[in-house]
């Protein structure tokens, strides 16, 4: 569901439907305030908003201010090999500090032909847009990345919907935490994958449709006819961005809620309705978890309390609820 920010380093098509579709059939969604920034993706005009490895940082990159300065000092000891919430933060409050829109990746102490040999997709890409990589500044900011939450699952795959399964990013597994590590999106999609398809084939047998299955009451059907497709779509984006992103507070939370509570008045398509649905989730989580923790950050919330040691809940028609454990079968 990257695509919900205006800021996102996801393809076009990753819209969250499959999240959407599941939470109207009735299935509990989990943790879906934990939303991980990645810090530096590319921030060129006209550019895609193309990921530059944090890895580049392990190699030594240096982030630059819009004076030249390094600047990771003033907010983490780690400087730029703090964890990538930190970074996005730090980023963000640079920019604001000095009124600018970019911070810059700084690659130029490394050997050019060790820099084009170890990144070359990075170099390609950099290249195409004017830049290249062992000479120039790269301008970066952050961007949305990857979402934490999703389809309460157990660890076969099973939803709290009986008879659905998933898998991937469209879950939430509870193997990422509240902050995703890198590459352990390879082990939601691979192991579970395969575990989702083992236990359905397993179930297969156990389980009957009911003829005349009414979906929940208020699940909507939009129609071809209905409109705003692109402008909900750029609207939502634009409010994620701005008051559910990286620095969140009550204030700007509830200002969200209510603007996606106007945009679903309207009449809307399905996709449209499946979008600012998800927005009001993540948004909705957000402004109940009253403390800070991974990928979620409330300013007014600085800190991590005990007592929100747990995920968040949220079924269609419910109020959002919480619980110790993932697995929907224990």
């Amino acid at each position: 569901a990257g695509q919900l920010y205006q800021h996102t380093t996801n393809p076009p098509v990753a819209t969250g439907d499959g999240m959407a579709m599941a939470y109207f059939a009735g299935a509990d969604m989990a943790d879906m305030e934990f939303i991980q920034f990645h810090p530096t993706a590319l921030s060129l005009e006209g550019a895609p908003r193309f990921l530059l490895s944090e890895a580049m940082r392990g190699e030594g990159g240096i982030l630059r201010n819009a004076q030249g300065e390094r600047f990771m000092g003033r907010y983490d000891e780690r400087l730029e090999l703090a964890p990538r919430d930190i970074v996005s933060r730090s980023i963000v409050a640079e920019m604001r500090r000095t009124g600018s829109r970019t911070v810059f990746l700084d690659m130029t102490a490394l050997d050019g032909d060790f820099l084009r040999h170890r990144f070359p997709k990075i170099d390609e890409t950099c290249r195409a847009f004017g830049l290249d990589i062992a000479k120039d500044m790269l301008p970066v900011s952050p961007a949305s990345h990857y979402c934490m939450g999703g389809v309460r699952t157990d660890l076969w795959g099973r939803t709290t919907l009986p008879g659905l399964y998933a898998a991937g990013e469209v879950t939430c597994t509870g193997v990422h935490g509240a902050n995703r590590l890198a590459s352990n999106s390879l082990l939601e999609g691979l192991v579970f994958g395969a575990r989702a398809g083992e236990a359905a084939a397993k179930d297969s047998g156990q389980l009957s449709v009911a003829s005349g299955r009414q979906p929940p009451t208020g699940r909507p059907r939009g129609n071809g006819q209905a409109s705003f497709s692109t402008a909900v779509r750029k609207r939502v984006k634009r409010v994620m961005w701005e008051r559910v992103g990286i620095l969140r507070d009550r204030e700007s939370l509830q200002r969200a809620i209510a603007e996606f509570d106007q945009i679903a008045k309207a009449n809307l398509s399905t996709a449209s309705r499946n979008f600012v649905t998800l927005a009001g989730l993540v948004a909705s989580a957000a402004l109940w978890r009253e403390e800070s923790r991974g990928g979620h950050f409330r300013t007014d919330f600085p800190e991590q309390k005990e007592a929100f040691r747990l995920h968040s809940i949220q079924r269609f028609g419910g109020a959002i609820s919480s619980s110790e454990r993932i697995d929907p079968g224990e």
